[in-house]
């Protein structure tokens, strides 16, 4: 297999309005903490260059539907990949640039800065098209645990915005390596975690935990390395007041305690935990319609569904990816794990588009923010309906059968 690497940093102006909070209000940005940016890994068999698979991660909030199709279309004229061997992957940084059109009140859209976003990853794409080498690939699993938490508390009733230290979550990390074949030198790696980054809130530019923990890689290994984000939409940082019942905003130590232990474990994976795989390349994405639930009139909304993109992307015949686009919650991330308990499964939100919070049917009966109050922020005419979860697991499990 052959893997090239592209970089490019896409840290917008100051003043520019932060996405995923509605705290915000529209306010600025008036600091860098540190730069965000874009990691272009470039996957090929031999010298077919029309087989390749890309995979872009991206320090953003999301890849909203506008510009995952521009990407999309764009990376087919230039480099002559169908949309389906394209995987963008965002970190969903809450203290980046708003790049979803579809997200209300939580970020203003600037144009000029999709419109840079979109260029300098395009710049990466075609870099890591130019400088590949023969590699030979490896995976791996760890644990990170304490630093990640669910936040929904249903109490009397009632669902809170809370820790639940006994709710569902997700602590283990999964490593993707590659090393050159001729000296086994440690060119890349890609690491899959489940948590929010959303330890900081405030008006600095930073890529969370995800960077830290990237940096931290970077320096440890001396090789390129991308975050591949979980379905973590009901899981966050473990910030916390003291008595743990209440979270906080943290603050950039935190950032940087959280992202140095996920990146200690992604080195202690890659130094001891790591089995050699069998490259193999392939790429398929279906859409499932998720409708919506009738309104109170009883009238059907307009739209009554939306389409949920779910990519298979193989590195290996060992591993795969699914990746999905919306705030997909942590159960779907663990059933899509346990179909497969000897190989790499790894789920993946926050690909190729956002539609929204997509939960678990038992959300529906709990509520809270993620079934329904988070609907207003997406535009959506009304919640999904709690068949949604039948409908995406009977497709996951179509779509990883076949080819078995």
């Amino acid at each position: 297999m052959l893997l090239g690497v592209g970089k490019s940093v896409i840290t917008p102006p100051l003043g520019t309005p932060l996405a995923g909070f509605a705290h915000r209000q529209n306010q600025g940005a008036t600091e860098v903490l540190d730069d965000l940016e874009v990691r272009v890994f470039w996957l090929q068999e031999e010298r077919n260059e029309r087989n390749a698979i890309v995979i872009v991660t991206a320090d953003i909030i999301s890849f909203g539907n506008s510009l995952a199709t521009e990407l999309q279309g764009a990376v087919q004229s230039q480099f002559g990949l169908p949309p389906e061997r394209l995987l963008l992957a965002a970190s969903h940084t809450h203290s980046g640039p708003q790049t979803c059109e579809n997200m209300k009140g939580t970020g203003e859209l600037i144009p000029k800065v999709v419109v840079m976003v979109r260029e300098r990853i395009l710049e990466a794409v075609a870099k890591s098209q130019q400088n590949t080498r023969q590699v030979e690939v490896f995976a791996g699993k760890g644990r990170c645990e304490g630093y990640a938490i669910n936040r929904r508390l249903v109490r009397d009733g009632k669902c809170f915005f809370a820790p639940n230290p006994e709710g569902v979550r997700d602590d283990e990390v999964t490593v993707i390596a590659f090393r050159d074949a001729k000296n086994g030198d440690l060119i890349a790696v890609l690491f899959h975690f489940t948590c929010h980054p959303t330890v900081m809130g405030d008006l600095r530019i930073t890529a969370d935990y995800p960077g830290a923990a990237r940096r931290f890689i970077e320096r440890a290994l001396n090789c390129n390395a991308g975050f591949l984000p979980g379905c973590f939409g009901d899981i966050r940082p473990n910030c916390t007041f003291i008595g743990g019942t209440k979270f906080r905003r943290g603050e950039p130590d935190d950032v940087k305690i959280f992202g140095e232990a996920l990146g200690q474990e992604v080195v202690r994976i890659v130094q001891n935990g790591l089995v050699k795989v069998n490259p193999s390349l392939s790429a398929k994405t279906v859409k499932v319609d998720l409708p919506f639930e009738r309104l109170p009139d009883g009238s059907s909304p307009e739209p009554p569904s939306l389409p949920l993109t779910i990519q298979r992307i193989d590195i290996a015949r060992e591993i795969s990816l699914i990746a999905m686009s919306g705030e997909i919650c942590c159960d779907y991330g663990l059933f899509i794990k346990q179909l497969g308990s000897d190989r790499f499964l790894v789920p993946m939100g926050y690909s190729n588009g956002m539609v929204g919070y997509i939960c678990p049917s038992r959300y529906f009966e709990e509520g809270g923010y993620e079934p329904f109050d988070s609907v207003k922020f997406f535009g959506l005419p009304a919640p999904f309906s709690p068949e949604i979860e039948g409908l995406i697991k009977e497709t996951v499990r179509k779509l990883l059968s076949e080819g078995e």
